[in-house]
């Protein structure tokens, strides 16, 4: 057990050893310029001036007494001394972004942050936003569409929606629905192509969205190795979609979400064959989460929502 003198030595011990360590200012603009191995590209980042990454970057080095990295006309590399330091500057920066994030989580009740994919934050959860104060009253929902996946160690969400198995470690997975598959396309693409089997979708003009509707056509037809005779990728599911609304080709289209654009007529179901996949929505969140009333007043909310939907 430490004797009163003995504490007083170690915490003043601990002082000097936190004075004698660099400045800790210099981190960021290390650890950005050290990343993008340019002092440009870290500038942009942290919305400064390049002179000013660099003057920092040269104090950094100056203080170490030793160069961080090789300057090359073309290219910044990190010296071995410089290697160091980078990993010990990004374990910094990782706790310091991740403390906020949950600082944000922890202690800001007033507002709720919910991400979604740009498809169901658009289609599926604006029309019902203003319902979810009965949920929640004097709490603000305030929704991110997007098509990432959130980090909740980095990125200041209280929790999301996704598509998938469920499968997400240190999440809590909380399933919405399950899900379908189903050919759709436009009311005019139909008028001008003949639709014969599900078995001969493959002469379509075929409609992706990556990465997860790539060779989807293998739930339709029979030959698993058959290429279609055309296609066209896109990097998000509601681009997709759209592209079936021009009259494009055809789209995998997911149920239950897609209902609201194949009953209002956007789109139409040149067959009835639905395939029913091992994927669904779900509301993940943090396991450690304390706003435990939040997140089940969101849940009820999204029940609500996508039970609708069927």
């Amino acid at each position: 057990m430490f004797t009163t003198k003995q504490k007083i030595f170690s915490i003043r011990q601990t002082e000097v050893h936190y004075r004698q360590s660099p400045p800790i200012q210099y981190i960021a603009a290390f650890e950005a310029a050290a990343r993008h191995l340019s002092f440009k590209k870290a500038a942009e980042e942290l919305c400064v001036t390049a002179p000013a990454v660099g003057q920092k970057v040269r104090a950094f080095e100056s203080w170490l007494e030793t160069p961080l990295f090789h300057r090359n006309a073309r290219q910044l590399t990190l010296t071995p001394e410089g290697q160091h330091f980078f990993s010990v500057a990004q374990d910094v920066m990782r706790a310091h972004i991740q403390g906020y994030a949950d600082y944000l989580r922890k202690f800001r009740r007033t507002a709720l942050h919910l991400s979604a994919p740009v498809f169901v934050a658009q289609e599926v959860l604006m029309p019902n936003y203003l319902q979810f104060a009965e949920y929640l009253p004097g709490t603000e929902l305030r929704l991110e569409a997007r098509m990432s996946l959130v980090d909740f160690n980095t990125d200041s969400m209280d929790a999301a929606i996704r598509f998938g198995d469920g499968n997400w470690p240190g999440l809590e997975c909380r399933k919405l629905c399950g899900a379908m598959v189903t050919p759709v396309c436009s009311p005019g693409y139909a008028d001008r192509h003949a639709f014969t089997t599900p078995k001969e979708l493959y002469r379509h003009r075929i409609i992706e969205a990556a990465p997860y509707m790539i060779g989807w056509g293998q739930h339709f037809w029979q030959d698993e190795e058959q290429q279609p005779v055309e296609s066209i990728t896109y990097d998000s599911y509601i681009a997709a979609l759209k592209a079936a609304t021009e009259g494009l080709g055809v789209a995998l289209a997911i149920l239950p979400t897609a209902n609201l654009w194949i009953n209002n007529g956007r789109l139409i179901m040149p067959f009835s064959q639905q395939v029913e996949i091992d994927k669904g929505y779900w509301l993940v969140y943090p396991k450690t989460d304390s706003r435990k009333p939040e997140q089940d007043a969101l849940y009820r909310w999204l029940q609500t929502i996508f039970a609708g939907l069927q």
